[in-house]
């Protein structure tokens, strides 16, 4: 109601009439005769339809407006009055929240409001129904399209030639290889295999001692005729993979296709300050191995699990997390606009996350391309506003704020500097001195003085940051531990489809369900409790669904070839491409199955097949049939992802700390709107020597070097990143002082080795291998033309050398 009072005499006349009336009829007439002259005399004009302002997201026109309320929640509690906040506002009982804001409301006219909702708040503004359009999808015809196929366990083909194949993996290969007359390029070499494997599991080059020493057990005592030892690789690839490095590295693969940011993005781009809970438990989730079925119904339904203790619930309690770190425009001024798009979020995160669909797209009408009438999207839709997101955030960054998870002795850490009974001291007076103010501007702004209204929003903001901080901790000064997530609302709300999507043309109600396409039993789920979020978790997790194991399948061998046998690895519809080899695509998405859902069993197979440990060298026959090598006749040569970019310049310098940070880095720029400009040289001044998965991730705000090298924004899912080529790279790489500042470290480690092994040492420690003789006759010369200059100094020679060779293309390749 923060409406401009359009006349003082205009609310004692409506207040007299009121009080003049005689207080009978029914709920309805009591409406109509005192309530609704008000409403719309008094707020029409800035929360209505019809002004087209929602004010604060709340809109008074509807009785269905005024439940749902705008970003403090639902207006009216129907039947009590003393928990509505229709009657806080206009009681004036909240100086934030002071309806009208230029003069109380009478007596009489507040108590006719009390009155009212404690007779049940009638009123007859309900928005009638319109008949919804008739769906033209054929959904039996659809379900014949490849990927709603039910998912079977095909028979691994016999090749040819039968003595290439080390794995089932490596007979489809070869089948197809021989299908379209082509071979297989040779095997790669020991010490490339090496850093493969380092890179592609880790996300970390090898030390120079494990290049040597894997190197040398690989190439040594040949298993069965093979070129390289069988059994050697599988014992590197399982030590690889029971390193905590691997779940950084994996689990960055997953928040990319689950738009892990720590700020809203869009309209403020709001700091999300336990974000980080969620990452971790992602890199947790891939280190310890979760089956993959356990890992979506957590991220979907976390929180309805049953769990074995405290720990176990917080930490399923704390996957829900995927739900809430989505963008959001939270200056929406729209309280249905607002959730109706949350929830549009959710639905398309959800959907292309785990099952490669864009569901969204039936939002406004039935899918143009794939099989999904929108009564699905409603279906899902009616799941998630069952749903009670909880993101945070404080007035001052956003009109719609909520409550965080509160996991307070659950057994997560609270984060790093928040325990302190000084802190505690601090805090409680900086919120007093803020309130203290707040009551002297107000003063002030009703005796006219309008000039403190800026004080005063400036003073609310920081009394608001003091109060948020003060909520992290207990009376006896321990601190809190809260997480995003979500939980189910009490009561889930009755969903209707809306024609063209738009909110004021509700249809028919439609239950909460899946998708009719995947599904032969029907839309909607039986005796649905709650949201319906755990059965749509128990329906997407199930081996039955014929997306979810092959979709898995397809990331993971993207993430292990550079390509997946789908490309267009979120999008399994009608407008992203077939797989290149569907046999080979559902035998792994069956064996990710078999393996118990076991993502690290996958992977271990894939790298133990041969098709795997295939040199990238060209092949000029196999080339002018598959120039794209769909059909995997080589492995593809690709540029290493950003974070591994940033993390082998540390390594090779020897300043990495592979410790995990507890809690953000964003912690120091507290609860403020990024989106401000005073805020983004605090950000770009962050510096860690960690590794970069635990770098600030603010949407629009990335740190420079891995938005050069192609990291994604997260405003979408993103299973496969875009590569580029940029002369920014380049220049990056030739003249940033952290790169310079790593060469520098670089060359102090080189330097205290003996001559003699100091070039062949360098380039181990950055490319992976030793020098060729004419790399050694390239050094010397490049050392000897620095010797003439006024780098004569070998410090510094030593210092351009290594930084020439962290500048390479090879550096930041993968073969």
């Amino acid at each position: 109601m923060n409406a401009h009072i359009s006349s003082f005499t205009l609310i004692i006349a409506l207040a007299l009439s009121s009080a003049a009336r005689a207080q009978t009829g029914s709920g309805m007439d009591f409406f109509e005769s005192k309530i609704r002259p008000v409403l719309v005399n008094q707020c029409y004009e800035c929360h209505s339809k019809q002004s087209g302002k929602t004010k604060g997201g709340l809109k008074v026109d509807s009785r269905d407006a005024l439940l749902k309320g705008g970003g403090n929640g639902p207006s009216i509690v129907a039947g009590a009055p003393d928990k509505s906040l229709l009657i806080k506002a206009i009681t004036y009982a909240d100086p934030d929240m002071e309806m009208p804001p230029k003069g109380k409301l009478p007596d009489a006219v507040i108590e006719d409001f009390r009155k009212w909702i404690a007779m049940g708040a009638s009123d007859p503004r309900t928005s009638a129904p319109v008949a919804a359009p008739k769906t033209t999808i054929d959904l039996n015809k659809s379900r014949s399209f490849w990927s709603y196929q039910p998912l079977t366990k095909p028979k691994p083909p016999v090749p040819q030639d039968v003595s290439w194949q080390r794995t089932d993996v490596d007979r489809f290969i070869k089948a197809a290889l021989e299908k379209n007359s082509l071979a297989p390029v040779r095997d790669a070499s020991a010490a490339v295999l090496v850093r493969r494997l380092f890179f592609v599991l880790t996300g970390l080059p090898p030390p120079p001692e494990a290049l040597d020493r894997w190197s040398a057990a690989i190439s040594a005592n040949p298993d069965q005729g093979s070129a390289l030892n069988q059994n050697a690789i599988a014992g590197l690839v399982n030590a690889l993979l029971e390193t905590p490095h691997y779940g950084e590295h994996w689990g960055r693969h997953w928040l990319d296709v689950s738009r892990y940011a720590e700020s809203t993005g869009g309209d403020r781009n709001s700091v999300y300050q336990h974000a980080w809970r969620y990452r971790d438990y992602v890199i947790d989730s891939f280190n310890a191995d979760k089956p993959f079925d356990r890992f979506i119904r957590e991220q979907i339904a976390g929180d309805l699990l049953p769990a074995a203790n405290d720990k176990a619930k917080a930490d399923a309690m704390i996957a829900t997390g995927f739900l809430a770190i989505g963008v959001k425009n939270v200056g929406e001024e729209d309280g249905e606009k607002f959730a109706a798009d949350l929830v549009d979020e959710q639905i398309d995160s959800t959907t292309r996350a785990f099952l490669g669909t864009s569901a969204a797209c039936a939002r406004c009408h039935d899918h143009k391309f794939d099989p999904i009438p929108q009564t699905d999207y409603y279906a899902l839709a009616g799941i998630f506003r069952g749903t009670d997101t909880r993101y945070g955030l404080i007035k001052a960054q956003s009109r719609h704020t909520t409550p965080l998870l509160d996991l307070t002795g659950m057994g997560p850490p609270p984060a790093v500097g928040q325990a302190s009974k000084e802190k505690l001291a601090e805090l409680t007076k900086a919120r007093d001195d803020t309130a203290k103010a707040v009551e002297e501007a107000m003063s002030a702004i009703r005796a006219g003085e309008n000039v403190f209204r800026g004080i005063l929003r400036k003073i609310r903001s920081d009394r608001e940051e003091a109060a948020a901080a003060l909520e992290a901790f207990g009376k006896s000064g321990e601190a809190k531990v809260f997480a995003m997530g979500a939980l189910d609302l009490k009561s889930a709300p009755v969903t209707r489809l809306l024609v063209r999507g738009e909110l004021d043309k509700p249809a028919q109600v439609v239950r909460p369900g899946a998708l009719q396409a995947l599904t032969r039993t029907g839309q909607s789920f039986a005796s649905v409790q709650g949201s319906g979020r755990l059965q749509l978790a128990n329906w997407i997790a199930t081996p039955q669904n014929p997306l979810t194991a092959r979709v898995m399948a397809n990331r993971v061998w993207a993430w292990m070839f550079g390509q997946g046998l789908v490309r267009t690895v979120d999008d399994f519809g009608s407008t992203g491409e077939a797989p290149s080899n569907p046999e080979l695509l559902d035998y792994l998405a069956t064996r990710l199955i078999e393996h118990k859902w076991s993502v690290k069993a996958l992977i271990r197979e894939i790298a133990l097949s041969r098709a795997w440990q295939l040199s990238s060298e060209h092949g000029e026959a196999q080339f002018s049939t598959d120039p794209d090598n769909r059909l995997h006749w080589r492995m593809n040569q690709r540029r290493l992802d950003a974070e591994s970019v940033r993390d082998a310049v540390l390594s090779a310098s020897g300043d990495l700390n592979r410790s995990r940070p507890l809690g953000t880095f964003l912690a120091a720029v507290g609860e403020g709107n990024v989106g401000m400009n005073v805020f983004e040289p605090e950000i770009r001044a962050i510096d860690t020597n960690h590794r970069s998965v635990y770098l600030p991730r603010v949407r629009n705000l990335i740190p420079e070097m891995l938005e050069l090298f192609d990291a994604p924004d997260a405003d979408v899912v993103c299973g496969m990143r875009d590569t580029t080529a940029s002369p920014l790279q380049a220049l990056f790489m030739m003249n940033n002082p952290f790169v310079m500042k790593q060469a520098e470290l670089l060359a102090k480690r080189i330097e205290a080795r003996p001559e003699a092994e100091q070039v062949d040492l360098t380039y181990k420690i950055t490319l992976g291998r030793a020098p060729t003789d004419a790399e050694r006759q390239h050094t010397r010369a490049f050392m000897e033309q620095f010797s003439i200059t006024a780098l004569r100094d070998i410090k510094h020679q030593l210092t351009a050398f290594c930084q020439a060779l962290l500048c390479t293309t090879e550096f930041s390749t993968i073969d």
